[in-house]
């Protein structure tokens, strides 16, 4: 019984640190994304969001849920 109690303890214990470990993961992307998107935008001459905006009316979900867009320049 004491040694289910200390697993189940340092599982508890376990979450948290994963949970802060993906979320510095998921801040890491998201610059990275961000600075991609402000890139794309300098070179275009748009803003960030026209160009999140033109990527998403570009959106493609396949049968299967999976999710892409094609190939295209962004445009004024």
């Amino acid at each position: 019984w004491a040694r289910e109690r200390e697993e189940r303890f340092a599982g508890a214990l376990a979450a948290p640190a994963a949970f802060g470990e993906r979320q510095g993961e998921e801040a890491d992307e998201l610059r990275a994304d961000s600075r991609l998107i402000q890139t794309v935008a300098g070179r275009t001459g748009l803003r960030p969001s026209e160009v999140l905006a033109q990527l998403g009316e570009r959106i493609v979900v396949g049968e299967d849920g999976t999710v892409s867009v094609p190939s295209f320049s962004p445009s004024w």
